[in-house]
């Protein structure tokens, strides 16, 4: 039997707390798992990393680096001046600028005349004028004027046609003669006073003419010839306005 008075053991010790490595703590466990998604959703999203920078090299250029691209494609390379001579200039400029040429123009006659109205010169000479700053090459056009003959030389005079001899024709036959020369009227007129024209006056014959034969017709297109007609069984008379019949 145990005696009552005999000493008591003492109780054991608690147990010692294990320690546990530091990258097994929970903050540092937590810390990571935060940081790797974190990784994961810039990846995802394309955020300031390389991620985005690879989706902006992908991407391309920027909108701004497109545009100026695409201007500068869209304006035409020439591959060669086009036929301009016998064209209006007004043409002739829209059809080189399509073409990538800028256009200088001068008169190619001997007046040294300003092309203010584009519309009423016409293009006789091409030759090139070099090439601008800007990289687009010049043509130079010799012009004249639309009504006008071209000059046989750059600068030369304007070959104007002369009045062709139209007396002894027949009103007919000479309006033929005079129609290539682009007058702008031929008005008949009876050579005698006493004798009025016909309603039909083409078998009625020249007997005076004005321009006289062999002037120079500048703008003939501008210009009237006035011919003085006989009768066809009458004789012309030895000056205009004389009576074919005296004292009648």
């Amino acid at each position: 039997m145990d005696d009552p008075n005999a000493a008591v053991p003492p109780p054991p010790l608690p147990p010692r707390p294990v320690s546990r490595p530091w990258w097994r703590h929970p903050v540092f466990v937590v810390v990571v798992v935060l940081a790797g998604l974190g990784f994961v959703l810039s990846r995802l999203g394309g955020g300031d990393g390389d991620g985005g920078r690879a989706s902006e090299e992908k991407a391309g250029p920027p909108a701004a680096s497109v545009t100026v691209s695409a201007s500068a494609s869209a304006r035409p390379k020439p591959s060669g001046p086009p036929p301009l001579v016998g064209k209006r200039l007004k043409d002739a400029k829209e059809q080189a600028s399509a073409a990538g040429f800028d256009v200088v123009s001068h008169d190619a006659s001997d007046q040294d005349a300003r092309q203010w109205d584009v519309g009423g010169w016409k293009v006789c000479f091409q030759g090139s004028a070099g090439q601008r700053s800007g990289g687009r090459p010049v043509l130079d056009l010799g012009v004249v004027r639309v009504e006008a003959p071209c000059p046989r030389a750059d600068g030369g005079k304007i070959p104007w046609p002369a009045m062709p001899a139209v007396t002894g024709m027949t009103f007919g036959r000479a309006g033929e003669t005079l129609g290539p020369i682009g007058f702008r009227k031929v008005e008949p007129e009876s050579a005698y006073s006493d004798v009025e024209l016909p309603g039909v006056a083409d078998p009625w014959k020249v007997c005076f003419q004005d321009p006289e034969p062999g002037k120079t017709v500048e703008n003939p297109q501008f210009g009237t010839v006035y011919l003085k007609l006989a009768p066809p069984d009458a004789p012309c008379p030895e000056r205009p306005y004389a009576e074919l019949r005296p004292g009648r």
